[in-house]
């Protein structure tokens, strides 16, 4: 399987998060190499979009692995670009009560500020389907019944599954 990167020309001040780095490494000693581009130019704004593409990559996968840390479970990073307008990646998983759904989201928000510069907008209340909007990021934490409701897995299934470096729980 060869790994998509996208370019996230929305990022601003992307920061590196700690700990990115060796998720992007391991990843991309995994599945290869910047293989979409799309953008023109030469060699320095190639250079310059696979930064950013790294940073959304980092930025998804760090966010996962604060779901995986908080116990959520059956966790799914999606590349949805080329079906979608509005973001890169959803990240969709499950939590098993408004405490975990709060959270998981109070870590997110946190590690995206912190690491990423970047603020969520959504969801400041658990419900039983939070959404946190990163910008090229779109996370969505569900409990059970609604998850197995709505099914993003299957309405989006054009989309690329991105494989996590870590394991997440199935339940």
């Amino acid at each position: 399987m060869t790994l998509v990167f996208i370019s996230c020309s929305r990022a601003q001040n992307p920061g590196t998060g700690e700990g990115a780095d060796e998720l992007l490494e391991e990843l991309l000693q995994k599945h290869g190499e910047v293989v979409y581009s799309s953008g023109g130019g030469g060699s320095a704004a190639l250079a310059s979009e696979a930064d950013e593409d790294a940073e959304c990559l980092s930025l998804a996968v760090s966010l996962a692995k604060v779901a995986s840390e908080v116990k959520a479970a059956d966790i799914r990073v999606l590349f949805v670009k080329p079906i979608v307008y509005w973001t890169e990646f959803f990240i969709i998983l499950t939590a098993f009560s408004n405490a975990q759904i709060e959270a998981i989201s109070s870590k997110m928000r946190d590690i995206g500020e912190q690491q990423f510069s970047r603020v969520a907008s959504g969801d400041t209340k658990p419900n039983s389907w939070t959404l946190l909007d990163f910008g090229d990021v779109v996370v969505h934490i569900f409990l059970p019944p609604q998850r197995e409701f709505y099914n993003l897995e299957e309405f989006y299934g054009n989309a690329t599954p991105i494989e996590l470096p870590f394991e997440t729980q199935l339940q």
